[in-house]
C-alpha cells in the first residue's frame, strides 16, 4: 500500500477511522508525505525495523477501515 498515493479527504477520513496511536499518527503522516522508513526512523528516533513493523500496523488498521 503506498499511502502518498491517497488524498488528502482520504487521509483526513483515515486519521479519523483508524484510531491510529500518536506514533501510527506520526508515521502515517509522513508515509503519506512521502518519506522513507529509514527517514521516519531517524526523525522519530527509533530503529529502522521498528518503523517497518509500525508501518504493518497502521496498513493492518487502514485495511480494516475500508
Amino acid at each position: 500500500m503506498i499511502i502518498s498515493d491517497f488524498t488528502q479527504c482520504e487521509i483526513d477520513w483515515l486519521l479519523k477511522k483508524c484510531n491510529f496511536t500518536e506514533l501510527e499518527k506520526e508515521l502515517f503522516l509522513k508515509r503519506a508525505k512521502g518519506d522513507t522508513l529509514d527517514m521516519i526512523s531517524a526523525d522519530l528516533n527509533i530503529s529502522r525495523d521498528w518503523a517497518g513493523k509500525l508501518s504493518q500496523k497502521v496498513n493492518r488498521k487502514i485495511i480494516k477501515s475500508l
